[in-house]
């Protein structure tokens, strides 16, 4: 550094506004109208780059510990729903289900129209016995009856069932969606300051970076001449 350079002064209020309140905070014996030399301008520099490198990585960590926090406080449980229903699940509820189940499947069908012919038949062709049930097969309507009576009240049972079961998915869907929405929220926040927080930060390294280079290259270039 030539002694030009080292006798060359900066006036505080001439600098960038950010690097002055710096300088003002940690030297309270200056002002804004007070000079400095160009090796404390350096110092104050490279000390200013210092502490904005701690202060975006204590604000980083800061954020994360308010978004973990967020999460913990908004916290959704999601649940398996067939291992909730399971758990109160009662043996009648079970039977219900699985009679349910059967009424309405192809092998209760087909059973079903087995027995109302196989009735018909023997009913109404004496081939091996006496026929105990003549048209109009009042007692196969007696039977049809009864399995209806019986086979109503146990499908609304089972019904009720597959509606409780409805709900409880609804329920658990609306936490998982509550619980998307949180995290995009977040997600968002965190890009957000990023964007506006972190660039900033990036720039105004960047730009003292520029600074200091320069102040580099121009003493070598000094000190070059110089030793011509």
């Amino acid at each position: 550094m030539t002694n030009e350079q080292s006798n060359q002064v900066f006036k505080i209020s001439e600098l960038d506004k950010e690097l002055q309140m710096f300088i003002l905070k940690v030297d309270t014996d200056l002002t804004a109208a007070s000079t400095i030399s160009h090796i404390s301008l350096l110092n104050f520099r490279f000390q200013y780059i210092n502490q904005l490198l701690k202060n975006e990585v204590s604000t980083s960590k800061q954020f994360d510990h308010e978004l973990k926090h967020k999460i913990r406080t908004q916290q959704v449980h999601i649940k398996n729903v067939n291992d909730a229903l399971k758990t109160k699940e009662t043996f009648g509820q079970r039977i219900a289900d699985g009679i349910a189940k059967f009424g309405g499947s192809w092998t209760f069908i087909i059973a079903f129209i087995f027995i109302l012919v196989a009735w018909i038949t023997l009913n109404t062709l004496p081939l091996f016995f006496e026929p105990f049930d003549k048209f109009p097969y009042i007692l196969l309507n007696l039977a049809l009856s009864c399995l209806a009576a019986i086979q109503a009240p146990i499908i609304l049972m089972s019904q009720n069932r597959q509606t409780e079961r409805d709900r409880v998915e609804a329920d658990n869907d609306y936490e998982v969606n509550v619980k998307s929405e949180v995290e995009i929220h977040l997600l968002h926040e965190k890009i957000d300051y990023l964007m506006e927080s972190k660039w900033q930060h990036l720039t105004e390294l960047q730009q003292l970076q520029i600074e200091l280079l320069q102040e580099l290259i121009k003493q070598n270039q000094n000190f070059l001449e110089n030793e011509k």
